[in-house]
């Protein structure tokens, strides 16, 4: 009787380098089914790895052919037997499943007589000898890439913000993108540091800017060393996680970097929650209804002529206003807001002096984080030397290496912090001092998250409007003694500043409302 064969042929890139094509393989197994009088079912070609059978889509193929065709096929012809598998396990597991059809696996040019005990050495032999093959490149590929790493190159994808790149030797390494996708990545970090975003709703910010990246991508962006120059190598046998400086040049300054992953790691204040941001509603989060003194929401309505806000409450008390009438009453309310500029050039000048005064208070913690380095340097040496004695092994040292030098380096960030703190502070005085001067113009310029940080940073308490007007509009302490229309100065007084010897300059007593009028009984 005439068998019946399905041709199966795999080629992996090196086989086609070699000549090894699969054009080449099928020409051969076709005059080989002529020459024996096999009759040829089927032909495949496969292209995936030969590790795993359950991967290839034309091995699977295969099977479910078989399986709705009994006894239609009699053997799967292959060239070689590391054509068919380059995994031992996996090929007795398939050889023994096509049993049960009754269905044969040979190899073209390595044939064997399985009704010969003897012949599953061969199959031993042949099977294993593509899997040590495969290994070899494997372990080969490891170490290599691996040696790579440990002389500070990236030797996976490039990560975001950077692009692939090889030197002189053909080495690979990253650089900077040099493009949007770089300003977005640097933008993140310094948005994140400065506390005012959640992660998602700087996520959400920056994606109508233009920068795509999904949560889980964002949130490990902003743990990745990678970006501060760093390259990480993995646990191998008895040598530690580290992290190493890389070749790649960074993109983010380790100050930043640290102080975004304080925020990440709870040690620094960051918002607790996330509110969608509208350029028509800078008030949501910030007014509550004058009926049950719940917070408002706000939400578009869309007519004939567009859309149309507003802000309403959503506990049933039919609160509705138009966001334009409320939005007019807050700037109506920064343009009542009179400002004593004069005071508010003299505060800025004393914190100041205040700030260079502070300077002994910085001087002191320098000491003090010199004092905290040198006993981590301390504890390094101690550590190394008993290691040398045989107290504890080579891989506790390098765990305990690599925990001290990341709090020293922590240590010496918050040291170098200092230097910069006094620059920061005046820059930081300034900017308020000209916000204040021009509230009125810096709000309505503004962006809506600056717009809200202002409300919030002015009022402590959620503002209520109710008859075309704010009913209850309480300052800022600090605010408050700075506005002439006021409660905060009470009276006239001519004193001299205990610094600049000026006289304080005469305000009046006006609250944000006209008193109410009395009437003489």
């Amino acid at each position: 009787m005439r068998k019946r064969a399905i041709l199966y042929i795999r080629v992996s890139t090196d086989d086609q380098k070699d000549g090894y094509s699969p054009a080449d393989q099928e020409e051969r197994l076709i005059k080989f089914c002529q020459q024996n009088d096999i009759e040829i079912v089927r032909i495949c070609h496969e292209d995936e790895s030969a590790k795993d059978f359950e991967n290839r889509p034309e091995w699977q193929k295969i099977l479910s052919f078989i399986k709705k065709n009994k006894n239609a096929v009699d053997i799967i012809l292959f060239a070689k037997w590391d054509r068919f598998s380059r995994n031992v396990a996996e090929a007795y597991i398939t050889i023994k499943e096509l049993r049960k059809y009754n269905i044969e696996a040979q190899a073209m040019e390595q044939p064997l007589d399985f009704a010969i005990p003897e012949s599953k050495f061969m199959l031993a032999v042949y099977l294993a000898a593509p899997e040590v093959d495969n290994d070899r490149r494997a372990l080969n590929t490891f170490n290599g890439m691996r040696r790579a790493r440990k002389e500070g190159h990236w030797v996976t994808p490039p990560i975001i913000g950077y692009k692939r790149f090889k030197d002189e030797k053909g080495k690979p390494f990253m650089v900077l993108e040099g493009g949007k996708i770089e300003g977005f990545v640097r933008k993140s970090f310094t948005e994140f540091a400065t506390g005012l975003h959640t992660i998602d709703t700087l996520r959400r910010r920056l994606n109508k800017e233009g920068f795509k990246i999904s949560r889980t991508s964002f949130n490990d962006l902003l743990k990745n060393k990678a970006y501060i120059g760093q390259i990480f190598i993995p646990a191998y046998k008895d040598e530690p996680p580290i992290w190493i400086n890389a070749v790649h040049e960074a993109l983010i300054d380790e100050t930043i970097f640290y102080e975004v992953q304080d925020i990440l790691n709870g040690r620094k204040k960051m918002p607790s929650k996330y509110i969608t941001l509208r350029d028509e509603l800078p008030l949501r989060g910030f007014i509550t209804c004058p009926k049950c003194g719940k917070n408002l929401t706000g939400s578009a309505s869309k007519g004939r002529n567009g859309k149309f806000f507003y802000y309403h409450c959503n506990r049933g008390c039919q609160e509705r206003k138009k966001a334009t009438e409320l939005n007019g009453m807050l700037s109506t309310l920064f343009k009542s807001l009179s400002f004593n500029k004069e005071g508010i050039n003299l505060l800025g000048e004393i914190l100041k002096q205040e700030m260079k005064a502070d300077s002994k208070t910085n001087k002191t913690e320098v000491l003090r984080l010199n004092s905290e380095i040198e006993k981590h340097q301390l504890r390094l040496k101690n550590a190394r030397t008993l290691m040398l004695d045989g107290d504890f092994s080579a891989l506790e040292y390098r765990e305990m290496k690599a925990e001290i030098e990341e709090q020293i380096k922590r240590l010496e960030l918050q040291r170098a912090k200092f230097s910069s703190d006094d620059e920061n502070l005046t820059e930081q005085i300034d900017f308020c001092v000209a916000l204040l001067s021009n509230i009125e113009y810096c709000y309505d310029v503004a962006d809506i998250e600056t717009k809200q940080q202002i409300i919030g940073s002015i009022f402590p308490e959620k503002l209520v409007f109710d008859n075309k007007k704010c009913r209850t509009a309480k300052l800022e302490d600090s605010v408050e003694l700075l506005c002439l229309n006021s409660k905060g100065f009470k009276g006239s007084k001519k004193e001299k500043h205990p610094i600049y010897e000026m006289l304080s300059v005469d305000v009046h007593m006006k609250g944000l409302e006209p008193p109410p009028l009395r009437t003489r009984s």
